[in-house]
């Protein structure tokens, strides 16, 4: 197993990862409901977590009302990434025997609260396993950050 997990995370970080790590059904125990692993794969034993960095040269000219585009594009092409990032490795599990399902990095929400996805629960919270994987760490404003990239990061 542990071959086939450090295959994995290299993978990530050949696809454009800046920091990967894996979250299991131990480091999650006693976690929120949006950690069950069980929720998006019945029967999952872990979770593979990474990170994808933003370009910090577009992030000043947004904070400066210079330019929103660029950190915009940015943005929404680190979420493209990271999509793709997971749609390859569930591919790649799934070749060497593995169950596994893709998730999209944003957008994706829970249809069975009061609301359905207007309540905006994430079938699995990313931030909980980047922290609990190793990825990165909860900054006081429960972004996760990353000791190379700070909170510039998908």
């Amino acid at each position: 197993m542990e071959k086939i997990t450090q295959r994995a995370k290299g993978l990530a970080r050949c696809y454009g990862a800046c920091a990967v790590g894996v979250a299991t059904i131990e480091t999650l125990e006693g976690g929120p409901p949006s950690t069950d692993l069980s929720y998006v794969l019945p029967g999952a034993k872990s979770a593979i977590s990474f990170a994808v960095s933003l370009d910090q040269t577009h992030i000043e000219s947004w904070f400066n009302k210079q330019s929103h585009e660029s950190h915009f594009k940015d943005n929404i092409q680190a979420n493209v990434i990271a999509s793709g990032i997971s749609l390859e490795l569930a591919n790649y599990l799934g070749q060497k025997g593995y169950r596994s399902i893709p998730l999209t990095a944003n957008t994706a929400y829970r249809e069975e609260s009061k609301n359905g996805r207007y309540d905006e629960i994430p079938p699995i919270s990313h931030r909980y396993l980047a922290v609990r994987s190793g990825v990165g760490f909860f900054g006081l404003s429960g972004n996760v950050l990353t000791k190379t990239e700070g909170a510039a990061i998908i």
